[in-house]
């Protein structure tokens, strides 16, 4: 009878926590528009004079889209993963708040309410970037039978990464943004902050957002 209660206590607890959970629906991102292909290409470069504001929920909408949305009827995302793994998971930092990206329905799981922007990018300009995008791979998402090691699984990380990140890069510079790779997360912090588990790490951060006027 005790272990009975004990289970029903933690089958309520657990209930009450996804219950308390916030999700914010985001509009649907802008998928038409914007700059040619290669006039993107050959505007697309690193900056880091960010404007310290934030984007429009449309904006936020459509940034999050193209760095990891969904872009086919079957789930398969705008950026290529291997055996479709889909490991890598999206982290927004703003001025409101820490976000995660849930791709399949275009919404966002409150992590934290404040501005952390430093903790996913430690320079100066991350302070001031309008979103701070970091990314976590889960190598729980690789099947079991996949004969690849860690390290394997971790190069692959970096790689879907990049693939992820020009596509950031591409949008940045068609609304005349800028973008910014950076190494140097805070990564003592990040992983409490984020609830990461044992399987999933921190590969990179990028800033991206409005510049100032030099």
């Amino acid at each position: 009878m005790k272990k009975l209660l004990v289970l029903l206590m933690l089958v309520m607890f657990c209930g009450s926590a996804l219950a308390e959970e916030e999700i914010i629906s985001l509009p649907q991102p802008v998928k038409t528009g914007g700059l040619p292909l290669m006039e993107a290409i050959s505007l697309r470069r690193s900056s880091s004079n960010f404007q310290d504001t934030e984007l429009t929920d449309k904006d936020l909408a459509t940034l999050l889209w193209s760095a990891g949305g969904v872009n086919r009827e079957d789930g398969k995302r705008v950026f290529p993963s291997a055996l479709n793994t889909q490991d890598i998971i999206i982290f927004a930092f703003t001025k409101s708040g820490v976000y995660r990206y849930n791709h399949d329905n275009n919404s966002l799981t409150v992590i934290e309410h404040g501005d952390y922007r430093n903790y996913g990018a430690v320079q100066p300009f991350g302070a001031k970037a309008a979103v701070v995008l970091v990314y976590v791979q889960d190598v729980a998402k690789w099947p079991e039978k996949v004969p690849a090691s860690l390290e394997q699984k971790k190069q692959a990380g970096f790689s879907h990464t990049g693939f992820s990140m020009q596509n950031v890069y591409l949008y940045a510079a068609s609304q005349g943004w800028g973008a910014r790779t950076v190494m140097s997360m805070n990564y003592e912090k990040l992983p409490e902050i984020l609830g990461l588990t044992e399987t999933q790490h921190l590969v990179l951060a990028q800033c991206v957002g409005p510049l100032t006027q030099e």
